[in-house]
């Protein structure tokens, strides 16, 4: 209770724009400081509409060198799957190598049972392969994805000739209602947690539609990293702040620090009147 009163977050209504499954444990950490969270689950995910590809690669995960997982959603959707195929232990998984971009999806995959091999350090898929390079050249690599285009990170592992298997695991699409009352407390929030591109432009798009009201002024607008923070300059919006890893306790550090930085100023302010 005392960490609680003094931090920075107190009381703060802070708003997550990932899916309530994907958000626990920021959630849990933000309860902890004494904020409270708003779930807005931008993107949604569903489960591919054909599985035969995916199921495939799943079942010969014990023949391939790698498998990439780029997000807690490829995480999941690997693990239902091995599930729904009954595939005991994660058995097929002991001849590959796992390599997660950013501690986010390497700690999801962590819960889940997985043996991370490698945690990606510079937060995108991109930077995920320049750091492996040595490792992925030649070798035979499984990438899950969504059903959107994953062209320039295939482009990129074929350029260090691996032997790339894609396949859909989830479909993303974003999210186009919101109730009265969701948008009531967004419109009260004090800051908005953005995780992706993807959630920016669906964000925006909601924004323009007028399904959601402008954001107020005053409102801290954070990001999980610099693509994402490209992704809201994009978009004509502001960033506030950006973790500097990307991960549950950096974004909250950086949130933190956010609001104590303004109360500083705030009390400079005043006492310089």
């Amino acid at each position: 209770m005392a960490e609680q009163a003094s931090s920075s977050l107190a009381g703060k209504r802070v708003v997550i724009t990932r899916a309530e499954r994907q958000s626990a444990a920021l959630a849990a950490a933000l309860h902890e400081k004494g904020a409270t969270t708003i779930l807005l689950p931008l993107i949604q995910i569903f489960p591919p509409q054909d599985f035969s590809s995916f199921d495939a690669a799943l079942l010969d995960l014990g023949n391939f060198d790698w498998l990439i997982l780029t997000s807690q959603n490829a995480v999941a959707a690997v693990v239902d799957r091995l599930a729904a195929l009954g595939i005991g232990e994660r058995g097929q998984l002991k001849s590959a190598k796992i390599a997660a971009v950013g501690k986010i999806t390497s700690e999801a995959a962590i819960h889940e049972g997985l043996a991370v091999a490698y945690t990606g350090k510079g937060g995108t898929a991109a930077d995920l392969v320049r750091e492996l390079a040595n490792e992925f050249r030649g070798k035979r690599v499984f990438l899950p994805r969504s059903d959107r285009s994953a062209a320039a990170l295939v482009n990129q592992l074929r350029a260090l000739d691996a032997q790339v298997t894609e396949a859909v695991a989830y479909h993303t699409r974003n999210l186009d209602s919101v109730s009265q009352s969701t948008r009531q407390a967004i419109a009260d929030g004090d800051a908005i947690l953005f995780f992706s591109p993807s959630a920016v432009h669906a964000f925006h798009t909601l924004l323009k539609s007028g399904v959601l009201s402008s954001l107020r002024g005053d409102v801290a607008i954070g990001a999980i990293g610099p693509v994402t923070q490209s992704a809201l300059f994009e978009a004509g919006m502001r960033c506030d702040f950006q973790a500097l890893q990307p991960s549950v306790n950096e974004i909250v550090a950086a949130l933190a620090t956010h609001f104590e930085a303004k109360k500083v100023s705030s009390i400079s302010g005043a006492i310089s009147q």
